[in-house]
């Protein structure tokens, strides 16, 4: 007897090999209908906010006239912190007026567009007679300060302008008043979700040229508008300011005296984002300035003002002119190194003293009042370690043995420190006269710091074989046939110097005698143009090692790098700075 459940597999199986020969009759024999549709190349392209600015502008020249201010104006770009200044005027008179209009160029997408504005100097630089006058003597010297007066009596007007840098008809200020109270605006709304100078919250629409005209008095600033010619700027400007006006008046006779010689600077942002799918924006909630850190970029040459005399309690010997020599003091500057012991101050009062200085102890040898009034006529000698020489003119002399030196610095004679002299080759005739002389025989840890060595027709300071770790910081090399010579000079550090109007070249190094090695030239100015401000290398085929000098970071007058030194090879220029450091 078959059981049923063994029938129905049995039945199952058998219908399950129908179905797979079905199956593949079919396949042999015939083909599935089809068809394809392709889309290529689909594409999302994002619109961009892309925020660009140029600037055209005009100003009160010396004579009283608008004239254009090349300096403040620029083409369509990114703008460069510290570089382009929408304002930068010297030399201001009330009554001055200035007017500029800046297009503003946001991408294709329409924006909001804000703007911030900041005072950050507004100081008095010095304080004149009549300035004291009308302060009623409270006007203080300060350097980039806050107490100044000029931020007040400048005013601003500001405008949505149609190109031609006046102000017309139908062109209302939006913003204006005194620049002492741009800066406390804050955020300054061009058009946001809640309102906008093109009326109502419109954004400012992309793909447009966008332009804010701006016109800033030394005075009592009002609008004098000019008849709207709904014709923008013209090429060749012929209907700008210089034609038509500003379309603003300016009275600076309400000012006294209070801001003479004051200085304001100030910075001024803008900022745009995008309006579509960012219905809620508002300036005031939505934009904080990021200002960029301040950068204060190095300053060079010599400062003699810094100059700090011993105070009396700290000279051990003082030499004066007119006194006659007795314990503690002296007319003469050798009698009264004589009289002190290593490690004393003597200090020197005013006068001129006629006298070739030797220094043959370990002394500090420092003026009463600076280099303006104590005056060694004759050179100095340095012959002991940890000698100071500070606060003289020191003329020059030629000793034998020495040549013609207005310092001279025997080898050995180490941790010299030269600062705030002016060593002055004027007059000097002897044979290669140089200012500051590193003899040879090696001398190490000497400093030469804040000073001002000019007119020497051999070398402002030489550097013979074997001398090393010679810091030159803060000096100016003025006009002398060489800044800096060398022979085998290594080990030397030279900052923040200003080398000015020198002959042949600032700085001449040879390994003729003696490697040169691990020299560093940074921060320092090279001017003008020509030979007189290069860094030099000269090397013998057969001579000593000479290594890279690394002279980056120096501004050589804006001269290419084959200009500014005679082998690029040893001598590394690159990059070099674009602008001056600014001087002490």
């Amino acid at each position: 007897m078959i059981s049923l459940n063994h029938m129905n597999r049995k039945i199952l199986m058998s219908l399950g090999v129908l179905v797979f020969v079905v199956a593949l009759s079919l396949g042999v024999t015939g083909a599935f209908f089809s068809d394809t549709e392709t889309s290529t190349g689909n594409t999302f392209t994002a619109g961009d906010i892309d925020l660009q600015i140029d600037n055209e502008s005009y100003v009160t020249d010396s004579t009283g006239a608008l004239v254009a201010s090349p300096e403040t104006s620029w083409g369509l770009k990114d703008l460069v912190p510290g570089v382009d200044h929408f304002f930068d005027f010297d030399d201001l008179k009330p009554g001055d007026v200035g007017e500029d209009t800046i297009s503003i160029h946001v991408g294709s997408n329409d924006a909001w567009m804000c703007a911030a504005a900041r005072v950050m100097v507004n100081s008095d630089e010095t304080c004149t007679d009549p300035e004291q006058t009308d302060e009623t003597g409270n006007c203080v010297v300060e350097t980039d300060g806050t107490n100044g007066d000029l931020a007040s009596q400048l005013n601003f007007m500001f405008w949505h302008d149609d190109g031609d840098n006046v102000l017309e008809e139908g062109e209302t200020p939006f913003l204006g008043g005194p620049l002492s109270n741009i800066g406390s605006a804050g955020q300054i709304t061009l058009a946001d979700s809640v309102s906008s100078i093109l009326g109502q919250n419109i954004p400012i629409p992309g793909g447009t040229t966008f332009y804010i005209g701006k016109a800033w008095c030394f005075g009592a600033l009002t609008a004098s508008t000019t008849a709207q010619d709904r014709q923008g700027k013209l090429p060749g400007s012929t209907n700008g300011p210089l034609v038509r006006g500003t379309g603003v008046s300016c009275d600076g006779a309400p000012l006294n005296n209070i801001s003479q010689t004051d200085k304001v600077q100030g910075d001024l942002q803008f900022y745009a984002t995008q309006s579509r799918n960012n219905s809620t924006f508002t300036c005031s909630q939505d934009y904080t300035p990021t200002w960029p850190e301040e950068v204060t970029r190095a300053t060079v040459g010599a400062d003699l003002t810094d100059y700090v005399a011993p105070a009396p309690i700290a000279c051990n010997v003082t030499v004066d002119s007119l006194l006659p020599e007795a314990a503690g003091t002296s007319p003469t500057i050798n009698a009264g190194i004589a009289q002190a012991i290593a490690g004393q101050t003597v200090c020197v009062d005013d006068g001129t003293y006629s006298e070739n200085v030797d220094v043959n102890k370990d002394i500090t040898l420092a003026s009463l009042d600076g280099a303006a009034t104590t005056i060694i006529d004759g050179r100095v000698g340095v012959t002991a370690t940890g000698v100071t020489v500070t606060g003289f003119t020191i003329g020059g002399a030629t000793v034998s043995a020495e040549g013609d030196n207005g310092v001279y610095v025997a080898g050995g004679s180490n941790g010299l420190t030269l600062s705030y002299n002016i060593i002055d080759g004027a007059g000097e005739v002897g044979p290669l006269p140089i200012g500051v002389h590193f003899a040879v025989g090696g001398t190490t840890g000497a400093t030469v710091n804040n000073n001002v060595i000019r007119n020497w027709t051999a070398t402002g300071s030489y550097v013979n074989p074997t001398a090393g770790s010679i810091t030159y910081t803060f000096n100016d090399f003025f006009t002398n046939n060489v800044g800096i010579g060398s022979d085998g000079m290594s080990s030397a550090s030279i900052l923040n110097n200003e080398f000015s109007a020198n002959t042949v070249e600032a700085i001449g190094m040879s390994d003729v005698a003696g490697a040169v090695t691990g020299n560093e030239i940074h921060s320092n100015n090279f001017i003008p143009v020509g030979p007189g401000n290069d860094v030099n290398a000269y090397e013998t085929p057969a001579g000593f090692a000479f290594t890279l000098v690394d002279a980056e970071n120096n501004h050589f007058a804006g001269e290419a790098e084959v200009l500014r030194t005679n082998n690029i090879v040893l001598v590394d220029t690159e990059p070099a700075e674009a602008v001056a450091f600014p001087q002490n």
